[in-house]
């Protein structure tokens, strides 16, 4: 017994500073992703370099180290490889295992059925040998040495199996075997119905732009919020206007402005159970005439009554309800037809004029506030409260060498390094908007040149949303 004892003192300290020793490594390993050396791990944890190597030599048996010459020297780094077992049990594609020989070691019964053969057929074969051309091509080869050596990789590949094109995506994923060796395992995912079916939509809507094409009658597609996504070319030729300069557009301001709160309200009464009404509105014609459309509006619904869009499909009945007129007004006496017509032509004039008007008035304080938005002399920069910029004038985006799609990808942090994360915070959580302050500062073009700027910041408040207003001058850059 006290021989037993004293064995067991003495080995545990020496089992206690393996077990120290290896997760040191572990740890040490974990902060230089790109690996160490067996002298660097040495001198770092002060270890015999012996010793290290000995560790290492466990670690990499178990599957956790993956090791790589440079040179005449071993770079050890952690492994990021899954346990076959766990692989094969978890993913629902079908899978081949191949070890570092290049050589079939295990295969799903997925695989099987995809490949339409028996297990012999894969069982133990080298790659070049399988009678399938996919697996012999050198992407694929690459693409399993390099699982085998630790770095995983995607391809999408197109082969003949069982007499059909399939189209698959194929995962390369480092392994480890319960032996400890490496090896790879490639995950077949047969996407050929995820495409065909994307092709096949592709193709039904290319049929459906052309049948509607031809159709006389308007056809619109719309958002729930009824902006046009949507139009046939009979719709465009009788509203005046381009495919372009209606997609986009919403559709009730194409209406008198009379008929759009009845028509909004028609259409925000339809349900599932009853997603079709008719409708019959005026319109104001290209030539500023009074006209009549009929319109068959459905609502789209999906799961769960959730609102898509809708459905329109109109008729110009300007001609027939004209025709139907005449028939009244022949039963009427001529001063009371005179007048109803001078009537009508005044209401279309003055609702005309006030259209035109409003249309006219927005568009020109729009175009004139970008216009001085965009040439000002001083750069100007709208960030929201993550820190990305909002808006930017072109002055910016010279001053910065950015373009205009690009430079909304930038941050604060990215444009002002003097800005830390807990100051933008810091600063959000003190915002008063209307509050100027002009201070010094830096900004980074986008070369990583950083120079001095003159910069007046305040936050504003639109829409219900509070931006972060920059406007900045490059000190000695000039007024």
């Amino acid at each position: 017994m006290f021989s037993l004892h004293n064995n067991y003192a003495v080995h545990m300290p020496a089992a206690a500073d393996s077990v120290r020793d290896t997760i040191a490594i572990s740890e040490l390993l974990r902060k230089h992703p790109r690996g160490l050396s067996i002298t660097e791990i040495a001198e770092t944890l002060q270890l015999h370099r012996n010793t290290a190597a000995k560790y290492l030599d466990m670690l990499a048996l178990k599957g956790e180290l993956d090791c790589k010459k440079v040179g005449t020297a071993k770079n050890y780094f952690l492994a990021r490889r899954m346990p076959v077992s766990a692989l094969l049990h978890f993913t629902p594609h079908p899978v081949m295992v191949v070890d570092g020989r290049m050589e079939v070691a295990m295969v799903s019964g997925g695989t099987l059925e995809l490949l339409g053969c028996s297990l012999e057929v894969l069982y133990g074969e080298p790659l070049r040998n399988l009678p399938f051309p996919l697996f012999k091509s050198q992407e694929f080869l690459a693409g399993c040495h390099e699982a085998v050596q630790g770095t995983q990789a995607i391809i999408s590949a197109g082969a003949v199996i069982g007499g059909a094109r399939r189209r698959l995506r194929i995962h390369f994923v480092p392994i480890v075997f319960d032996t400890g060796r490496n090896g790879c395992a490639a995950v077949l995912v047969d996407e050929t119905a995820s495409r065909e079916a994307v092709e096949a939509l592709e193709v039904s809507r290319r049929r459906y732009e052309a049948l509607t094409a031809d159709q006389t009658e308007f056809v619109l597609h719309a958002k729930p919020d009824l902006t046009l996504e949507a139009v046939n070319e009979a719709f465009c030729r009788h509203a005046g206007r381009t495919r372009e300069q209606l997609i986009g557009f919403k559709f009730l301001p194409l209406l008198p402005a009379e008929d759009r709160d009845r028509v909004r309200a028609t259409l925000r009464a339809l349900t599932p159970e009853e997603p079709i009404v008719s409708l019959e509105i005026r319109s104001i014609m290209t030539d500023g005439t009074l006209g009549r459309e009929r319109w068959r509006m459905r609502a789209l619904f999906g799961e769960e009554g959730r609102h898509l869009g809708y459905h329109l499909t109109g008729t110009d009945v300007t001609e027939l309800k004209h025709c139907e007129d005449q028939v009244e007004r022949y039963h009427q006496n001529m001063e009371t037809l005179i007048a109803q017509r001078t009537t009508e032509i005044r209401e279309v004039n003055r609702t005309l004029l006030e259209v035109l008007a409003e249309k006219e008035e927005i568009e020109r304080e729009l175009l004139f506030t970008q216009f001085a938005f965009d040439n000002a002399s001083d750069s100007i920069l709208l960030f929201d409260e993550s820190g990305q910029i909002y808006k930017a004038n072109r002055t910016a985006c010279e001053m910065l060498g950015y373009g205009a799609e690009e430079i909304l990808a930038v941050t604060i942090f990215d444009l002002n390094p003097s800005i830390a994360r807990a100051r933008w915070a810091g600063m959000w959580a003190e915002a008063a908007p209307g509050e100027r302050e002009r201070t010094l500062s830096v900004h980074r073009r986008k070369d990583g040149t950083i120079f001095d700027v003159e910069v007046s910041r305040t936050f504003v408040r639109f829409a219900d949303r509070t931006y972060f207003c920059s406007i900045a001058r490059e000190r000695g850059g000039g007024d």
